[in-house]
């Protein structure tokens, strides 16, 4: 089953919790404190757009690039959309057309990438179409949040006419993480829309990727709790990761 294929449409409704504009002023703040008060800048994985938009706001040039064309498709239906160009290609294997200052891959797009070989595959593109200088900022979810938070434990949403199903089922050994999702979304006839999605995300250690970034010619500068100023700690969920290609 294709990702996102059938809940394109939904997804920002989904992501409610997500705080974009704080992503947002985070990433300038990075870029800004690396020399990047303007520029071109690619969102790796952008999905519909929203942080996309939010960095356009913000005075970059920006380019969006996902695998999904549903999800490109209601990027390019949004405000201000006009000003971006969005690409239909995937993160382990995309190309431009020339090289960009800034790179940004959020919301754990990078556990997607379930073969460590593609998760490389990506890391060297990033290096290769990043200007001298340029910055790659990547999220991951974390060990902790892989083995204490997903593990094998199924949640259960409401919002607005949606109700979900969230089930998680995580195995050390292999270190892939299966997410089976049931959504019944409620229509203008008051009967209930079923779609269901299967997801595969790998747990990526510190390790793996300092190695990763080494190998690609990306130099760790740091790494934050979230997108906020603090270092990560035992129990943090989402690491985001800053590199810089010298």
């Amino acid at each position: 089953m294709s990702m996102y294929q059938d809940f394109a449409t939904l997804y920002d409704m989904l992501t409610f919790d997500v705080d974009y504009e704080q992503m947002a002023d985070f990433i300038q703040s990075r870029l800004k404190q690396n020399g990047h008060d303007k520029g071109l800048v690619l969102d790796l994985a952008c999905g519909t757009g929203t942080l996309t938009l939010a960095l356009s706001a913000r005075g970059y040039d920006m380019l969006g690039a996902d695998n999904s064309e549903d999800m490109l498709s209601v990027a390019r239906q949004k405000k201000g959309a006009e000003k971006i160009l969005f690409l239909h290609q995937p993160m382990e294997s995309f190309e431009l057309y020339g090289t960009v200052d800034a790179i940004v891959c959020a919301l754990d797009s990078v556990n997607y990438l379930t073969e460590a070989e593609d998760f490389t595959s990506m890391l060297r593109l990033c290096a290769n179409y990043l200007n001298p200088g340029g910055i790659l900022i990547f999220d991951v979810n974390s060990e902790y949040k892989f083995s204490h938070v997903l593990g094998q434990e199924t949640y259960t949403y409401e919002q607005d006419n949606i109700y979900y199903i969230w089930e998680n089922d995580f195995e050390k050994e292999t270190g892939l993480c299966q997410l089976y999702l049931t959504f019944f979304e409620k229509t203008e006839k008051g009967l209930y829309r079923r779609i269901d999605e299967e997801h595969t995300q790998r747990v990526y250690t510190h390790e793996d990727i300092k190695k990763a970034l080494a190998q690609a010619g990306l130099s760790l500068q740091a790494c934050y709790d979230g997108y906020r100023d603090k270092a990560p700690d035992a129990t943090t969920q989402r690491i985001v990761y800053e590199a810089i290609k010298n």
